[in-house]
């Protein structure tokens, strides 16, 4: 089981903890920011600029018989107009994904050498960095998926949710592994200790 982050300087393990914090603090900003862009027609609309259903007006009574009032006529609901959704633009998705192509690569790269720290077993140390890899990238992919596709527009919600897991557990796992008392080295022999070793050992020679 290797295990390196035990061994560094408080220095280092603040400085490390912060950028944890900060990741998670930026997963749920994220989170946030995505929702508020997305709002509450949802990614198939956002992306793909699907239909989405106008908010209904508000019916106006109409006027009782013999009062001599004119009468409103309401539309039916499938006759009503539709909000007009527009897909978004390819150069602002290209924007969007060149940021998050030099952003989020070297966020997993920090804490995937992170968590190749910990003391953990090497095989959960690789699960790990292919979930985190495999999770980011589909985030990435994402909204180019939806752009074309509306009906996969759970991808969004299903990659960031993933990722944001994947990741925390990642910066969550690194910072308690990182602050758990590290094993002692072994204490120095004694040079007496050293010169019965030597002894014995010679005298072993001499018998064979």
């Amino acid at each position: 089981m290797p295990g390196r982050l035990r061994a560094l300087p408080v220095g280092g393990k603040i400085l490390y903890t912060a950028f944890a914090i900060a990741t998670l603090i930026g997963l749920l900003v994220s989170w946030r920011l995505y929702g508020a862009a997305a709002g509450e027609a949802g990614p198939a609309a956002y992306y793909a600029g699907a239909a989405a259903t106008a908010t209904a007006p508000v019916q106006a009574a109409a006027s009782p018989p013999g009062s001599g009032g004119p009468a409103i006529e309401l539309a039916p609901d499938d006759a009503r107009p539709k909000a007009i959704v527009e897909q978004i633009p390819e150069r602002k998705l290209l924007e969007v994904t060149h940021f998050h192509l030099f952003t989020i690569p070297v966020y997993v790269l920090i804490l995937a050498h992170l968590w190749m720290l910990a003391k953990i077993p090497t095989w959960l140390q690789n699960a790990g960095v292919v979930v985190a890899v495999v999770t980011s990238a589909l985030h990435v992919a994402a909204p180019w998926i939806v752009r074309g596709r509306p009906a996969l527009a759970f991808l969004m919600g299903a990659s960031g949710v993933s990722m944001l897991l994947a990741l925390g557990v990642l910066a969550v796992v690194s910072v308690v592994d990182m602050w758990l008392p590290g094993a002692r080295p072994p204490a120095p022999s004694s040079n007496a200790d050293k010169l019965a070793e030597l002894r014995k050992r010679r005298a072993a020679e001499g018998r064979s």
